[in-house]
Order: C-alpha cells, then structure tokens, then sequence
C-alpha cells in the first residue's frame, strides 16, 4: 500500500473486525496535520476546522476529518456512532469512492483518514474563477465516474448504499481529475441511516 500504510484487521468491540483499515495514534494525526493548522474545511461550530491537510510518516497525503460528535468526549452514543461509521465506510471498495484509510480515536476526539482529493471538489473546478475550466471531455467522464459510483454502491454493496445527496460539492476530484464520491449514506434493515459528513480533500 502506498505511503508506508501497512492493511491490517481492526477489532471492535471485542468481536467486530474491519479489514485494511490502518488506526493511527492521535499523536501522528496530530503532526501530520502540522499541529491542526493545515486546515482544508472550517465548517464546525463557530468555524472550528473540520478537515485538514496531512502527509504522514511513510509519504502518505490523506485529508483527516474530525468526526461527527467527537467533541461530545467518551459518551457510548458518540463512540457507537462513530464505530457504525468506521464500518460502513471500511468496506466500500472502487475507484470512483473516496477511500477510507484509517481512523485515529482520543479522549476528545475522533478522526477518519481519507484518501487525499488533490483538485477538491467538482463545484471549485465548476466555479473557481482562478481554475481552468474543465473541458467538456472531462466533464463527460466525470459524469461516467459518478454513475459507475453509483451503480458499484447500490448494486454490489450489501446491505446497498444509497447517496441521497450528489452534488458538485461531494464530488471530488484527484490529481488526475478523477472523479470519487464522498458523502455517502447507508440505509438497511438494521441500520435506520447512518451518514458521513462532508469534506473536502
């Protein structure tokens, strides 16, 4: 795996296991991110940072997103939300889905490590007057990568996934603008609905 980022089975809750996720300390989140400062996304609680910038030992380039309820401490509903989390995500697998890599857990705070998105989202490369704007070929297969996305997470995932929200915003693009979906929510039998928030990477 690139980065240095070794696939190993995580265990929760004594019984549970999530494959190829990677737990990191919050000691190297921390300075992978360059003690919290390389901030990508400021849309928490009076601005407080939601997604930061982090290249971790090993070469490894990841946005880190504080998860939903991590400032709520070690309540079991915060710990079971993002647990659920953990395990909706863990098991998605294709190309065009942001890829979760890990996860790192404190005593107050949680954090997912995603796949880094180099050219943001769909909606700056839409709108950004400073960019380049996408050539109609691009777009096309944006659209193309989406729909394959689509397709892999409601067809192939089971329980299925369903994505109640694509946007512009929640498509994001990587140094070879490559289209990936973020934000994705799961609805099944047994879980009543469970979402990731958004990002951006």
């Amino acid at each position: 795996m690139g980065g240095g980022c070794l696939r190993r089975r995580l265990c929760l809750g004594g019984t549970r296991t999530l494959p190829f996720v990677r737990r990191f300390t919050p000691r190297e989140v921390e300075a992978a991110t360059k003690g919290f400062t390389a901030v990508l996304e400021a849309g928490g609680p009076r601005g407080t940072a939601t997604a930061y910038r982090a290249r971790f030992a090993g070469g490894l380039v990841a946005t880190v997103r504080r998860a939903a309820g991590s400032r709520e401490g070690d309540s079991s509903s915060s710990k079971a939300a993002f647990y659920l989390e953990l395990q909706l995500l863990a098991r998605l697998n294709h190309r065009h889905v942001v890829r979760l890599r890990g996860f790192a857990e404190g005593h107050h705070a949680r954090f997912l490590v995603f796949d880094h998105m180099e050219n943001r989202s769909l909606k700056e490369c839409l709108h950004d007057p400073l960019r380049t704007p996408l050539d109609w070929r691009t777009r096309l297969q944006v659209a193309i990568d989406i729909a394959a996305a689509l397709e892999y997470l409601y067809y192939f995932c089971d329980p299925p996934v369903f994505h109640v929200s694509v946007n512009s915003g929640n498509v994001l693009m990587d140094s070879n603008f490559v289209a990936k979906l973020s934000d994705v929510t799961v609805i099944s039998h047994d879980i009543k609905l469970a979402t990731t928030e958004s990002f951006q990477g």
